[in-house]
């Protein structure tokens, strides 16, 4: 006889439910969130995809998400503090960022690597069909006659912001997501996202480069005095 199909609990179903919805999870997490409202809400979201759960049950459900969501932002916040505040943050700017085809840039790879060694900043980042090279302005020109024909974007004015941390980064989950963050709600754009072993490096243009800084730099100070 074949064993019936296993029913998912009310309290898997809100995690899945919540878990779709970032900003509810946030608030949640900060402990600002009306329950028994939410409940409602979500019994008739429910009731929509023919799942039949109680608006008691989830609430308990919510209660008890609420608490495990604190706990764990809890421990990862821990972590992400002992990482940020040993952090060293850095600056080159003067850069451009040039993106080409990947089969262009490959038959130039050796002549790209003599460039790269007497290169102040060279950063190569592969993708699917191209290779974005991040590099000081001055080598521009060169770099622009290597792979002629093969160039599909040039961005220039563009400043590097280097934070360089300590080994723990490598382990510790939501760092970028805690860098970019701070930028983003300050209206920061991030040409490039560059992560190499202990090192984060970001891109934005130069004109946003010193407010940029000084969100990182504040941040940094912040999580040593705490």
């Amino acid at each position: 006889m074949k064993k019936e199909e296993e029913k998912p609990s009310i309290a898997k179903l809100v995690k899945e439910y919540i878990e779709t919805k970032p900003c509810i999870r946030e608030l949640m997490i900060l402990g600002i969130v009306n329950y028994s409202a939410l409940a409602r809400f979500i019994e008739g979201e429910f009731k929509k995809k023919g799942i039949k759960a109680s608006t008691g049950a989830i609430k308990m459900a919510l209660i008890r998400l609420g608490e495990e969501l604190s706990e764990e932002r809890s421990g990862f916040e821990k972590a992400i503090k002992n990482v940020i505040s040993k952090t060293v943050i850095q600056l080159q700017s003067d850069l451009v960022v040039i993106t080409a085809r990947r089969d262009i840039v490959l038959s130039k790879i050796k002549e790209l690597v003599e460039v790269a060694k007497d290169s102040r900043f060279f950063q190569l980042t592969q993708g699917i069909e191209t290779f974005t090279i991040a590099m000081a302005n001055e080598e521009k020109e060169k770099i622009l006659e290597l792979l002629k024909g093969g160039i599909i974007d040039v961005q220039e004015g563009q400043t590097a912001i280097l934070l360089i941390s300590p080994l723990a980064i490598i382990n510790t989950p939501g760092i970028v997501a805690f860098i970019t963050t701070a930028l983003a709600v300050n209206g920061i754009n991030i040409t490039q996202i560059i992560s190499c072993y202990k090192d984060t490096i970001l891109l934005v243009d130069r004109r946003n480069a010193p407010s940029a800084y000084t969100i990182l730099e504040d941040l940094i100070i912040k999580m040593r005095e705490l």
